[in-house]
């Protein structure tokens, strides 16, 4: 690229108010390369989105909340054995897709490498990415089962949402781990969009010389993906109807589980969803509600202690219904919505400490917040679907996020732990097994292959 050509960029982000991304000057070895990303770069575009997106964050005005009134209990759940039949019956018929959200590393678990990889500690080691794909194995075995057919003749789809920063260490990983059992060719891995992050006042972040401070665009962004690549399409000529959907950091998530799926499919659903109870009213998560009258994941900051304490007159909570990130929705729903209503996902504003480099190279770690990250959300197609059911599951069977570091007394590697091994130790008892008194030193764990029959038996309604 020749001097004019640098001189024709440099005025370009002159004009754009974003010629500090020159300074300090590229090092030689990534001049070229790094013009012609900002060449590729809509400068006029990116500052729409963040003035818009910064303009909406400070205009919000709270929302119309109300509670969603049609959440069905699990427990309470009527033909629940024909709704798993019917499930079965579409998995067995390769009716059925999964998706996994994979696309963070395990930072605050103290790993670089991806999330899926992380071993929380059982008896096996296995990955988070093992037992997610053992579950897959395990409800193509009892759909095979089912229709007496050929385990093998059950195809699955497994898609895998990676980033950029988790793509190609996590493809490595499945390839040397052989797939976990899983024919290769029915997993499926794309990556999800970046985004520049932007200071305060909306100048693009440099994070090294000739080096832009990027993220990834949010779990949202998996619909831009499916799109782009012309995934829906592919699924749709392969004879899926629907996607599981679910994050890599449950362990205890059971992955295109039969009876969701036919529950979704019986109520004619176009998007369902997972949810558990709350802890107490004031546990700080994100529930199901309705916002504008349309089915809506509300944050716990958007409801008052008035609310959030409000009880029916059997005693639940009104705003009690937890979204876990385990979501069903319609390939139709999804072919519509990616095809025309893509650009009506908002864009929400994330507000961090995001390191930057200074015009001479210094790069700085902000002891406060000085930058902004952009975020898609997956619940925010919830309120264009038609019709959305939710299926609330007991919180001890279905949830066991990994979110923080080891040694943390919610979320982290030892309450997953734990959770894991109470759960096999109660499905062990129920399957008429018995549990000696004496563990081995230093282990006091129980744990069950989610790809065993006796966890498959012991799994009858859940």
């Amino acid at each position: 690229m020749t001097n004019l050509a640098e001189e024709n960029v440099r005025n370009m982000l002159e004009r754009v108010g974003q010629e500090h991304l020159l300074q300090p000057s590229p090092p030689r070895e990534r001049l070229q390369g790094f013009l012609h990303e900002l060449q590729a770069l809509d400068f006029e575009k990116l500052r729409s989105i963040f003035v818009s997106s910064m303009t909406s964050a400070a205009a919000a005005t709270p929302r119309a909340v109300a509670p969603f009134p049609d959440v069905t209990f699990l427990e309470d759940l009527p033909n629940a054995g024909a709704m798993k039949a019917r499930g079965l019956e579409l998995i067995a018929a390769g009716k059925v897709a999964a998706l996994l959200l994979a696309g963070g590393q395990g930072t605050r678990l103290g790993s670089n490498a991806p999330k899926g990889c992380y071993d929380i500690g059982m008896p096996s080691h296995k990955s988070l990415f093992q037992y997610h794909a053992e579950k897959i194995i395990s409800v193509k075995r009892l759909a095979a089962a089912h229709v007496g057919a050929n385990e093998s003749s059950v195809r699955l789809p497994f898609l895998v949402l990676t980033s950029s920063s988790t793509d190609a260490e996590t493809r490595s990983f499945w390839a040397s781990n052989n797939y976990f059992g899983l024919p290769a060719e029915q997993v499926i891995f794309f990556e999800q969009g970046m985004l520049p992050c932007f200071t305060l006042d909306g100048r693009i972040i440099l994070e090294a010389p000739a080096q832009i401070a990027t993220a990834p665009n949010g779990n949202g962004g998996v619909y831009i993906a499916l799109q782009q690549l012309g995934l829906l399409e592919q699924l749709e000529k392969d004879g899926v109807t629907s996607i599981f959907q679910f994050g890599v950091d449950n362990v205890l998530c059971h992955v295109a589980e039969p009876t969701f799926v036919g529950f979704c499919e019986a109520n004619g659903a176009e998007c369902g969803v997972k949810t558990i109870g709350k802890k107490d009213p004031h546990e700080k998560v994100g529930v199901l509600a309705l916002s504008g009258g349309a089915p809506s994941v509300v944050e716990y900051s958007e409801i008052s202690r008035e609310m959030a304490e409000a009880r029916t007159s059997s005693g639940e909570l009104l705003y009690g219904s937890a979204h876990i990130c385990v979501n069903w929705f319609s390939l139709a729903f999804l072919r519509r919505f990616c095809s025309s209503l893509l650009d009506t996902l908002p864009l929400h504003v994330a507000r961090k400490k995001i390191p930057y480099c200074m015009a001479d190279g210094t790069i700085v770690q902000p002891s406060e917040i000085n930058g902004v990250k952009l975020e898609l959300f997956i619940f925010d197609t919830f309120p264009h679907a038609a019709k959305l059911v939710a299926l609330q599951v007991p919180r001890e069977l279905e949830f066991a996020p990994v979110k923080n570091a080891p040694g943390s007394a919610t979320e982290s590697p030892d309450t997953a732990r734990q959770l894991f091994s109470n759960l096999c130790h109660n499905r062990l008892l129920a399957a008429g097994g018995s549990i000696s008194q004496s563990q081995p030193q230093g282990s006091g764990l129980i744990e069950i292959s989610p790809s065993s029959h006796m966890l498959e038996r012991a799994s009858a309604r859940s």
